[in-house]
């Protein structure tokens, strides 16, 4: 990450981002407040990322990073703090409550590599590029050597694919 990868990045940030949600939001009930923290902890560690101390625990680190985003959040909202961050129990989440959602987000994410296969590699391959590599259309289309129009039509074909998927799937 410290050499500008923003696939480094993706990864910490999807590797930590419900932990991070789970521990902050247990002391500030308020969601946005608490998505926002995150947000702005992980623009700052990569605007900041040639400058990042080697650190023994990430977790610990980031989960750091994001408290004091949250409690200078609170701060300018003007909302008093010690009415947001709790230590009691009333906001912690009981051990059932997590691993009901991890149980959820693996569910979620063996629904999505079910979804996923429903497409054909062509398809999977635009997908790629497009959403998670952030490439746009022309680029796609000169990487896969083809016309920018056939690259719109495999996208479109593949989000109706899955959009079909998913719709079959949540109803059923």
């Amino acid at each position: 990450m410290r050499a500008g990868d923003p696939g480094a990045l993706k990864e910490l940030y999807n590797s930590f981002y419900h932990f991070l949600f789970s521990a902050n939001f247990a002391v500030c009930t308020h969601r946005d407040i608490v998505k926002d923290s995150i947000h702005e902890a992980f623009l700052n560690i990569w605007i900041n990322r040639d400058k990042l101390p080697p650190v023994s625990s990430v977790g610990g680190y980031l989960n750091a990073c994001v408290r004091r985003k949250l409690i200078d959040a609170l701060k300018k909202e003007s909302l008093p703090e010690a009415a947001l961050l709790s230590t009691d129990d009333e906001h912690e989440f009981s051990y059932e409550e997590v691993i009901i959602a991890f149980q959820e987000q693996e569910a979620t994410s063996k629904t999505l590599k079910e979804a996923l296969l429903q497409l054909t590699t062509k398809q999977k391959e635009a997908i790629q590029l497009r959403y998670f590599e952030n490439k746009n259309y022309a680029e796609i289309a000169e990487l896969l050597g083809c016309e920018q129009r056939t690259i719109y039509n495999r996208i479109y074909e593949a989000v109706e694919r899955l959009r079909h998927y998913f719709s079959a799937k949540h109803t059923s």
